[in-house]
């Protein structure tokens, strides 16, 4: 089987070799249209060979295997796609951690040119996004109101935010 596929490798290769050669020492004249259109023919006929033979010299059981390998090898794959609502899970998981991480970056940023050695932000957020807890370490002095600016910007509640001087 391996030989059949060599040889019909070297075939194509070879048809092209000599189209391209064909190509090259052709000149142009009205019979150009009618050579390409032969080395056509024949490179059809020798793309299609391995598969004439194959039904020319078995009988119908050995095409008919042939046929159901290459079927159920189309279909099999690694991944079980059945379990889709475990995909939904990850997926509103990561968009809610994306969510709390942009939310936490957001605070830092703007908070921090007011602090003078900067800031970590943690918050809680409910399914539904909205933000139940801010903590807020500090490490350094501000007199900045830190806890007035997240609720006016955040629509959080004075309560919800927790600040604490780190060290």
């Amino acid at each position: 089987m391996l030989d059949i596929f060599k040889n019909w490798i070297s075939s194509i290769l070879a048809i092209g070799i000599l189209f391209t050669i064909i190509k090259i020492i052709l000149p142009n004249s009205n019979l150009k249209k009618y050579i390409y259109s032969l080395i056509g023919i024949i490179t059809i006929i020798v793309i299609a060979n391995p598969i004439i033979s194959l039904v020319k010299n078995s009988d119908s059981n050995t095409i008919k295997n042939i046929l159901l390998n290459a079927t159920s090898n189309i279909g099999a794959t690694d991944i079980n796609y059945t379990d889709i609502s475990n995909y939904e899970d990850v997926n509103k998981n990561n968009v809610k951690e994306n969510f709390k991480s942009s939310v936490e970056e957001d605070i830092k940023n703007r908070v921090s040119s007011n602090i003078e050695n900067g800031i970590d932000v943690n918050i809680q957020i409910t399914d539904t996004y909205n933000i139940e807890k801010v903590n807020i370490t500090l490490y350094g002095d501000t007199s900045f109101d830190i806890i007035s600016f997240i609720s006016k910007e955040y629509d959080v509640d004075k309560s919800k935010i927790n600040i604490q001087k780190g060290g």
